[in-house]
């Protein structure tokens, strides 16, 4: 049987879409299309009572296919207000939509749409199915989105150990061959709480850094709240994206600070800045620390604690994705180029004043009013092409 909600909710979204999408791209939301109303998955997982595996099946695959769709649609970039509406009408493409779309911040994931990689693995423990139906990998980050339908993620605020906490996320973990990764995640679905998109860097959780290859398993281990056996996934990752990787050894000198920023990575989702500051011939590290005067380091009178602007030749700055930490040797991430330049100056400095963050910022904002005392003398220029 036809369902002619869903046929009248896809034709609509169809409608909407210009004439300048690519061939590729027209195919393969007009493919995807296809495979939603094979499925006939029309009624929600939230809503309906999945029996037998025929039936979680049908929804998995319709699932993915939703996926590929939500993301390809909202990765074109032609995504008007009268569009968004409609995808938040469409069962699981309005889920897909809150995890890719209006609510991710993340100006890397707003235009993932050529680089998304279809993983599609599901585990179910008792009546809870964790599934992860994509990444993306661009060498330097992975991110990728978990969603169990029919079940809250979120713990309730302030409530004690009970069964109004069972399903939350108790712990998580990141292996790469065994050693633990940084990672960061985010609840995307507000109430629901159904949905989180994790971020995966090449940092250990000892802030070392990792070189990850072009193709590698990464282990996915997440417990629930009043589930014993945790969910673990071994997720094959590919890079998915270009990189230009630029390196130099140059180290810059000031105020006994050594500088040396060893690689600027530039991937279509990601910027990382690869940063390291020097010890002399015999110096230990504490010595390194010691002789630099306290203005450069952090409240603990420690770590030094300069920032970093990333700025093209044409004035253009990106914005950081997450904080810059505080150690001898660490890798930062900023938004992509939205063009590759020509040439990019990595301008260090002192913040001055903090400012505020406005109470509405959504994402990865850069602080308004930041007063920021540049330090030349530190700065290094790439040349890209």
């Amino acid at each position: 049987m036809v369902n002619t909600k869903l046929e009248e909710q896809l034709k609509n979204c169809q409608s909407l879409l210009p004439d300048q999408l690519s061939d590729i791209t027209r195919s393969k939301l007009n493919e995807t299309y296809q495979i939603i109303r094979e499925t006939d998955h029309y009624i929600s997982p939230i809503q309906s009572k999945i029996k037998g595996s025929r039936t979680i099946n049908k929804w998995w695959v319709s699932t993915a296919a939703a996926t590929i769709l939500g993301v390809t649609i909202i990765g074109s970039g032609f995504v008007s207000p009268v569009m968004a509406d409609t995808l938040k009408q469409i069962p699981v493409l309005g889920q897909i939509y809150s995890l890719w779309g209006e609510n991710n911040g993340d100006p890397g994931v707003q235009q993932a749409e050529d680089f998304i990689t279809n993983v599609n693995q599901s585990v179910t423990h008792g009546n809870v199915t964790m599934n992860i139906p994509t990444l993306l990998f661009d060498g330097t980050r992975i991110l990728m989105n978990i969603t169990t339908p029919g079940n809250r993620l979120a713990s309730e605020p302030n409530s004690p150990p009970s069964d109004a906490n069972k399903g939350a996320v108790d712990t998580f973990e990141v292996l790469y061959n065994g050693q633990p990764l940084a990672w960061d995640y985010e609840h995307m679905d507000g109430e629901t709480a159904s949905s989180i998109m994790v971020q995966v860097t090449n940092n250990t959780s000892i802030n070392q850094s990792v070189q990850f290859p072009d193709q590698f398993d990464l282990t996915v281990n997440v417990t629930l709240k009043g589930y014993d056996v945790p969910f673990q996934f071994v997720l094959p990752v590919t890079k998915s994206t270009s990189v230009t990787v630029l390196t130099s050894e140059e180290t810059k000198h000031h105020d006994n600070i050594n500088l040396q920023i060893n690689k600027l990575e530039i991937t279509p989702i990601t910027t990382q800045l690869s940063v390291e500051y020097k010890t002399k011939p015999g110096q230990s590290v504490e010595e390194m620390l010691a002789s630099i005067p306290s203005k450069y380091k952090g409240d603990d009178g420690g770590a030094i604690a300069l920032q970093y602007d990333i700025v093209d030749e044409n004035g253009v700055q990106l914005k950081p994705l997450g904080g810059h930490p505080l150690s001898e040797s660490y890798n930062m991430r900023f938004e992509p180029f939205k063009t590759l330049p020509s040439t990019v100056t990595i301008k260090p400095y002192l913040v001055v004043s903090e400012g505020e963050t406005p109470a509405e910022a959504k994402g990865p904002v850069e602080v308004k009013n930041i007063v920021k005392k540049y330090i030349p003398e530190l700065e290094t220029v790439f040349s890209v092409q």
